[in-house]
């Protein structure tokens, strides 16, 4: 037996509520294609849930009369594909309001939510400003360092120009007298 589905827009929020949907929103209701198995004998137990695989000719999902994607202008809804463990997979459309799938399973259209697009505005301002306030203060302390090498190395060949010059005017007042140096004053 196989089952379609069409939870609408308030049992569809239930979805929306228990599975992870953070930063989108559902703008359709949760459709559904199940296949169970049912046997004619009662002793056999209740029916269960049997898997549809699709991989020839993969399953066409159309929301184009139940969504309310139209409504919602600059936002591009995606297909929701809803599993059984709580997970949610994301693909493009096929076509406007037509997704496709290879498997059973629940299916919804979904958008970025306008306060996801608040939240990575602002972040992305915040990164932006970091990044400046980054720059600014890394190309100051390059500059400090420029700087500071730029005085040591002056510093030291000030220094060096000091001792070559002190040890010329050393060598014109020191004067040898036999094996002793001995200072002189210069002639005047």
């Amino acid at each position: 037996m196989v089952v379609r589905q069409n939870l609408g827009y308030n049992w569809s929020s239930i979805y929306y509520v228990n599975y992870d949907l953070s930063g989108y929103q559902l703008v359709s209701p949760i459709l559904g294609l199940l296949a169970y198995n049912v046997d004619s004998d009662p002793s056999f137990g209740s029916p269960f849930e049997l898997g549809i695989l699709a991989i020839d000719k993969p399953i066409k999902i159309d929301f184009s009369n139940v969504t309310k994607a139209s409504n919602i202008t600059g936002f591009l809804p995606l297909c929701a594909s809803f599993e059984g463990n709580g997970k949610v997979t994301l693909k493009n459309q096929v076509s406007p309001n037509v997704c496709v799938a290879s498997r059973h399973g629940q299916f919804g259209l979904v958008v970025k939510s306008p306060q996801s697009l608040a939240v990575r505005k602002k972040m992305q301002w915040k990164l932006v400003v970091g990044c400046s306030v980054g720059a600014v203060l890394g190309t100051f302390l390059l500059g400090l360092l420029l700087v500071a090498m730029f005085v040591k190395v002056k510093k030291k060949a000030r220094l060096e120009e000091l001792a070559r010059r002190a040890y010329e005017e050393e060598a014109l007042q020191v004067s040898m007298v036999g094996h002793i140096r001995a200072r002189t004053s210069p002639a005047t």
